[in-house]
């Protein structure tokens, strides 16, 4: 698939049935195109009948030199491609107002063709590959239909309808696509959003580990850094506070699962005591100390979190900067030990007088180009009050 040039444009237009086409299908486009481009700084008028720039200061040059000044003036170059194509539309017989978008290098210019009527084409142009054409007989065959107009002329095809203009010769093939600019202005003035569906991956640990300390030791609840991972995912909805020109205030909610995942360092595993959580030390069958590779403790949540956020207009560095929180319920807790030489794998689920409710503060960044940002936060205790030291968790990493 080829992007249109310049000189498709000139050799497609020069063709009859893509005028027939054309002007077909510029009756039927609304007044609302044409009111978009009458503000439009970038734009150029020119009047098809007397052939010149309207609005012309200089009445001593040509269209051509003019337009050459223009284009310069925007940081483009009139090429004699370009130049062709647009003096074959105000040559042709169109008697409907055309605008060419023209790109060149990232940059646009409007030009339009001012015939007797405000209703507007808008034909995107790009000027950075060629066309190559070839009949090989004089054969031709049209269909109106309400898919729009066929016209085939030997090995060139042409069809138009109200999406644009497909043009193909021989084995290639030239899409001309009618741009609305204020449905595509539109789309460009949203702002960031977390909703949807999120994915969380990142690290936890666990707050407040200055305060074990009596009958638990405090080597017991080392972690290890990057085994001690976190995940989650679920759901979440926004709705409009407010609104401003650069951004907007918004409230996100929604249903979201997690896993707190704290992996210790050492062989010394955690169970449920009589009255309270205790640490054993891993022994095979003969009593004798076994080094475990895997020796976790998994707690898994159900969430409803709440967040209020100030998004910003896309294609910013930063999309939403949010801060708010969560409260949770215990699904399920359990630990899980892996023998370092014979792999053997243990798993046992308890409550761990692990308290079944949480909530917390959140804090998310949202990024261009980049995973967004997550800090959580629990305000409540991991264990339940004379059962384990007063820890919590905290989580942070990405979200996708």
């Amino acid at each position: 698939m080829e992007t249109i040039t310049t000189k498709q444009v000139a050799k497609g237009f020069i063709k009859s049935f893509i005028v027939v086409g054309i002007t077909f299908l510029s009756g039927i486009f609304n007044q609302g195109l044409a009111k978009g481009y009458e503000g439009d700084s970038t734009i150029i008028k020119i009047d098809k009948r007397n052939q010149t720039v309207i609005d012309g200061k200089n009445t001593n040059t040509s269209l051509k030199e003019d337009l050459q000044a223009l284009f310069q003036k925007s940081g483009l170059v009139l090429d004699d491609e370009t130049w062709k194509g647009i003096r074959r539309v105000v040559n042709s017989d169109i008697t409907k107002d055309t605008v060419l978008v023209i790109t060149q290098n990232n940059k646009s210019i409007n030009v339009a063709i001012k015939a007797q009527h405000s209703e507007n084409v808008n034909v995107s142009v790009n000027t950075n590959t060629t066309y190559n054409s070839s009949r090989n007989n004089d054969k031709k065959d049209v269909k109106v239909g309400f898919s729009g107009v066929h016209v085939k002329d030997g090995n060139e095809e042409v069809h138009v309808s109200f999406n644009g203009v497909v043009v193909k010769d021989g084995t290639e093939e030239t899409k001309v696509v009618w741009r609305d600019t204020t449905r595509v202005n539109r789309r460009t003035q949203g702002y960031g959003s977390r909703t949807g569906f999120n994915i969380y991956l990142g690290l936890n640990a666990f707050s407040n580990t200055g305060s074990i300390g009596g009958q638990y030791n405090s080597k017991d609840f080392e972690l290890s850094p990057f085994g001690s991972r976190y995940f989650g995912f679920g759901w979440t909805r926004s709705t409009y506070i407010s609104k401003g020109q650069s951004a907007a205030l918004k409230l996100s909610y929604g249903l979201e699962f997690s896993w707190y995942n704290f992996m210790f360092e050492n062989n010394r595993y955690i169970v449920k005591g009589a009255n309270n959580i205790e640490f054993k030390d891993y022994v095979d069958n003969n009593g004798q100390p076994v080094d475990l590779s895997r020796n976790k403790l998994t707690v898994a949540y159900i969430n409803l979190p709440i967040m209020p956020y100030v998004a910003f207009k896309r294609g910013s560095a930063v999309s939403y900067i949010g801060a708010g929180g969560y409260v949770g319920y215990r699904l399920d807790s359990y630990t899980k030990t892996k023998e370092d030489k014979s792999g053997d794998k243990a798993w046992n689920h308890s409550s761990f007088y692990i308290n079944n409710v949480r909530y917390g503060l959140a804090f998310e960044l949202g990024l261009k180009d980049f995973p967004d940002l997550f800090f959580n936060y629990d305000l409540t205790d991991l264990f339940q009050t004379g059962r384990g030291p007063k820890v919590g968790g905290l989580n942070f990493g990405v979200r996708f």
